[in-house]
C-alpha cells in the first residue's frame, strides 16, 4: 500500500511539472520593454525584450515606463486576457498609444489597482482598434484606469479618424479624457458607437468639440447603453454630454438604470446632438438621470444648429 501511495504522489508530481505555464498569470514589468499578447489559435502568447511566445493565457502588465508600450493582438474568433495592475504607462513622450489592440476578435482587460494610460498625438489613451469587443472589468471591485488621449485621440477608443465602437465597461473606477477633438470614452475625431456601461464609477470628458461618450469632432455617437453604475459624462466645447460631437448627431441612446449625469458643451445637448447636431431615439426609462445643455444646447434633445 505504502509502495502505491508513493508512485500516485509521483504521478500527480509529474502531471503538474507538464501542465502548461499558462496556467500561472505571471507579471510581465512594462519597464523591461514593450510587450506584445497575441491571441490566436494556439493560446495566447507574450513577448518582450528576448523572451518570445511565451504561454501565458492571462499576463499582469506592471510596472511604470515612459517608452515602452503594449500592444494586443486578438485574433478572429479569439479573446485576448490581460490585467493591469497598477501600471503607468505614458506614450506621449514617443507620440505612442499607451496600450493599443488589434486583430478581429475581442480583448477583455481585467483592472487592478491603480493604472494610468497617457498617449500621444493621434492616439487614444487605450487605443481600440480590434474588430471584436473590448470590454473592461473589475471582478475585485479594486481597479483604477485613468486614460488620457492624445490630440485627435479619445480617452478610451479611437485614434485620429479612428471610430471607437464595441467598448463595454463593467466596473472599475474609470477616468478618460480625450485630447482636442476626441471624446472621453468613443471617436477619436471620429464617430463613438455600440458602447455600453453595466457598472462601476465612469467619469468621462470630451476634448474641444468631444463628447463625453459619444462621438469626436464631425462624429456621431450612436447605440449607447447605460443599465447601471454612476456615470458622469462631460462633452467638450461643443460636444455633448453622451452623444455626438461637433457637428455630431447623437441616436439609439438607451439609458435603463445607474446614476447618470449628462453635461453638454457649448451649443450641445446634455444627451444628444453636439453642437449643430440633432439627437433622436433617446429613451430613458430607468435610473437617475440628470442632463444639462450647454449654452443654446438642449438637456435632451439636440445642439444648436
Amino acid at each position: 500500500m505504502k509502495h502505491r501511495r508513493i508512485l500516485s504522489g509521483l504521478a500527480a508530481l509529474m502531471l503538474a511539472a507538464s501542465l502548461p505555464m499558462s496556467a500561472l498569470a505571471r507579471e510581465w514589468d512594462i519597464a523591461d520593454g514593450d510587450i506584445t499578447i497575441v491571441a490566436d489559435n494556439d493560446g495566447q502568447k507574450v513577448s518582450q525584450g528576448t523572451e518570445n511566445d511565451i504561454s501565458d493565457d492571462n499576463p499582469v502588465i506592471i510596472g511604470n515606463s515612459a517608452t515602452n508600450t503594449v500592444s494586443i493582438v486578438a485574433e478572429k474568433d479569439r479573446t485576448a486576457n490581460v490585467t493591469l495592475s497598477g501600471a503607468n504607462i505614458d506614450g506621449s513622450t514617443k507620440g505612442n498609444a499607451a496600450v493599443s489592440t488589434t486583430g478581429e476578435g475581442n480583448v477583455s482587460i481585467e483592472l487592478d489597482g491603480d493604472n494610468t494610460l497617457k498617449s500621444g498625438k493621434g492616439h487614444a489613451g487605450l487605443e481600440k482598434k480590434n474588430g471584436g469587443k473590448l470590454t473592461i472589468a473589475d471582478e475585485d471591485k479594486n481597479g483604477k484606469l485613468t486614460a488620457e488621449g492624445g490630440k485627435y485621440g479619445a480617452g478610451i477608443g479611437g485614434g485620429d479618424q479612428g471610430a471607437g465602437s464595441g467598448i463595454t465597461i463593467t466596473g472599475g473606477e474609470i477616468k478618460a479624457t480625450g485630447g482636442q477633438y476626441g471624446a472621453g470614452i468613443g471617436g477619436g475625431k471620429g464617430a463613438g458607437s455600440d458602447i455600453t456601461i453595466s457598472g462601476g464609477e465612469v467619469n468621462a470628458t470630451g476634448g474641444t468639440s468631444g463628447a463625453g461618450i459619444g462621438g469626436g469632432y464631425n462624429g456621431n455617437g450612436s447605440d449607447i447603453t447605460i443599465t447601471d453604475g454612476e456615470v458622469n459624462a462631460t462633452g467638450g466645447k461643443y460636444g455633448a454630454g453622451i452623444g455626438g460631437g461637433e457637428y455630431g448627431i447623437g441616436k439609439d441612446i438607451i439609458i435603463t438604470g445607474g446614476e447618470v449625469n449628462a453635461t453638454g458643451g457649448r451649443f450641445s445637448a446634455g444627451i444628444g446632438g453636439g453642437s449643430r447636431g440633432t439627437g433622436s431615439d433617446i429613451t430613458i426609462s430607468g435610473g437617475e438621470v440628470n442632463a444639462s445643455g450647454g449654452v443654446n444646447g438642449a438637456g435632451i434633445g439636440g445642439g444648436l444648429r
